[in-house]
Order: structure tokens, then sequence, then C-alpha cells
């Protein structure tokens, strides 16, 4: 068990703000640091805000300076998202850490789990031939650096990646659906522990919850494809037609097909309802004076930090059912959870809010209760010193 003054490492690619991921690690080692622990940080590739990023963090080390450390000078270290099996292999020469499965690049060479084309989710074990064909499969404008590197990273780099990331002896997941994948993937139970996220209790001052019109519904995501932004935009469209009070959109992240989504956007009219904000470095002043959340992935989620933050500014959230997602949006409870790809299930629910200013409320402050009774700051730390 950790105690207070003990040295935690956090490893990942990234030392920046990219996805879920990074603020997941950000988060815990501001929280660690606040309760007496010191983090540091070894990365691989410094992007966006990294010196925010890194600041949290008591020492860093870039990968080339990793003869600078061992692992005798921690008392636990965590290893988070590395893609490239040269790159952990290094690491694992030098580090035995406890891996944070975040999402599903150690068993799909795609990352998505899901089929090409018409985006099926996959239930599969990995397979290296299986799976290094199905990845294989994609459109040619997506075979950005040629057909080599893409076979390269299917057949040759993701079976290395799978072999060298489970050798490691001690697995977290965010969710019991992830712990699923890994004990399908050959992970022993008693290698897995189940560590649910936190968020901070916020004041809601500022919320506008309680306000019956002018209805502003939020997105937050990478804008990318796997994020069902297309989806979410059909579902808009349709719910022009099922309310006539005043809503608009408001969808956060950057992303590759950002431009490509606004094209969508523009294309069945909805220019005047829908806004791309880009990347927001605080996502909870758009919350805030939101009423709805939206939550639109195809991907198997591994479980939705964005979906529990907006709960925790009393939002209700209106999501597909993937991956792990209904293991924290509870239908009818905190918001309405809607079969996956069902654009007429989701403006039906969306527009059901917009009209329902009690079941609104309701379901809010439920959302924000949730988040209160499992998700508060002191149970993620009473359980993630029990990981060491």
């Amino acid at each position: 068990m950790l105690k207070t003054g003990n040295k935690i490492l956090f490893i990942s690619h990234f030392a920046g703000f990219i996805g879920g991921a990074e603020g997941y690690i950000y988060n815990t080692a501001a929280l660690l640091k606040r309760n007496g622990f010191k983090p540091y940080s070894l990365y691989v590739e410094k992007t966006r805000e990294s010196e925010r990023f890194l600041s949290i963090f008591e020492d860093k080390w870039s990968l080339d300076q990793i003869s600078q450390i061992k692992e005798e000078d921690f008392h636990f270290t965590t290893l988070h998202k590395i893609f490239s099996p040269q790159v952990l292999n290094i690491i694992l020469t030098h580090f035995s850490p406890t891996v944070f499965v975040h999402d599903h690049d150690y068993y799909c060479p795609k990352g998505y789990k899901y089929y090409p084309y018409k985006r099926r989710n996959c239930k599969r074990k990995y397979h290296s031939v299986f799976c290094g064909l199905c990845s294989s499969i994609v459109p040619p404008r997506h075979i950005t650096n040629g057909i080599i590197p893409l076979l390269k990273k299917n057949f040759i780099d993701t079976p290395k990646l799978f072999q060298l990331a489970t050798s490691c002896k001690n697995f977290v997941v965010l969710s019991e659906f992830m712990k699923q994948n890994l004990l399908r993937n050959g992970i022993s139970k008693n290698r897995i522990h189940l560590l649910h996220p936190f968020l901070k209790k916020l004041s809601l001052t500022s919320t506008n919850i309680n306000a019956d019109n002018n209805i502003q519904i939020v997105f937050a995501g990478q804008i990318v494809m796997s994020k069902g932004i297309p989806l979410l935009l059909d579902a808009i469209s349709k719910l022009k037609f099922l309310t006539k009070k005043t809503f608009s959109v408001k969808i956060m992240g950057s992303g590759s097909r950002l431009e490509d989504f606004k094209k969508i956007s523009n294309d069945i009219g909805l220019s005047s309802v829908v806004e791309f904000l880009g990347w927001v470095a605080n996502p909870t002043a758009i919350f805030a004076k939101s009423h709805i959340a939206v939550f639109s992935s195809l991907w198997q989620e591994p479980f939705g930090l964005s979906g529990i933050e907006a709960m925790s500014n009393g939002i209700p959230v209106v999501g597909f059912d993937v991956g792990g997602v209904s293991e924290w949006l509870q239908n009818n409870y905190n918001g309405i959870l809607v079969p996956e790809r069902d654009t007429n299930a989701m403006a039906k629910a969306l527009a059901n809010l917009i009209e329902n200013y009690t079941l609104r409320q309701t379901l809010g402050k439920n959302a924000r209760k949730s988040i209160i009774e499992k998700y508060s700051e002191q149970k993620f730390l009473e359980n993630f010193i029990r990981l060491a």
C-alpha cells in the first residue's frame, strides 16, 4: 500500500493534452500531489500544452533520458498508452510497470474494435492474422504513408505490442467492460484491477440547467469518426422536426475530421444550429452553460470520461449504449441510454428532454448525485493506493 511521500512514476507516449487518457494522467497526478504523494513523468513525445501538463510533476524525463532513472527510485510505476513495441520494449527493460489500459490498442491494430466500412463493433479476442487482415481493409484515403507501413503495423508491430503488453504482471481498467476484454484476451482475473475514474466536485453556481428556453446541447471529445459526429449531426437534423423550442449545439474538441464534419453540418442545413468550438482548455465553462450532453460514440468506449464530466455539472446525458457507457449512464435515472447508432432514438430522447423541464431537472440532479456517490476523489484515492 502506498503512503504519503511515496514517489509514483507515470509513463506515457504523450506529454500534453490529446484525449481522455492524457487528462486522466494529469488529473490523477494532480490529485496525488495534493494528497502528499510525489508524481513523476517519463514520456516519449511532447504535444499540445505540454508545459502545463508537465508542470504538475516533481520531475520529468523524455525517453532518451531513461538511463537517468531506475525502478528503485520509485515506489509505484504506471504505464499509460504506448503505441510502439520498440518503445515498450525499452521501457520494460528498465521497469516492471502496472499497465493502465485506456483503450483497445494493445489487442486491436485499428484501435477502434469495429469492422471496416460498416463499422459494426467487434467482440472477438485478438488474433494476429484475422485482426491484421481486418485492420488492413481501409479506404485508400486513409493509407497516408503507403501500404507497407500499414501492413508492418498490422502484422508485425501489433503482435509484438500485444506480446509485450500481456507479459506485464498487473493491469488496471476503468470499467467492467474493459475487464472482460482483457479476460477474453488471456489475462487472468487476479492480474486485473478495476479502478473507476474520479471527478472533482464542482460548484454549480453558474449552471443554466433550470432554463426552459434556448436549450444548449453539448458534445465533448476528439473530432474523429469513432466519436460518431456524423451520427450526432443526423440526430440533430431529425430533432429540428421534433421540437419547436429553440436549441443550439456546441461541439468541443479538435481532430483530423474537423473540416469534414463542418462540411457535413453545413450541407444538411445545421450551420445556424451547430457550432464547432475546437479545442477548449476549460470545458467546464461550456458544460456550466449547457442543459443536455450527448455521447454519440460508435466505437466501443472503454469508459467515456467526457460523459461523467458532463454529469458532474448536473447535466443529463443522452448516449449510445456502447462499450462501458451503460456502467455510468443509467437509463431514465441520470440520462437516457439509446441503442447504438440509432439516431431516431437519440433525436427522440433529446426532444423529450428539451420539452420536459421537470424530467431534465430530475435527471440532471441524479447525474450529479451519481458522480458524488461513485466517482469521488476520496474513493479513487483509497483504491489507488492499494494497487502497489
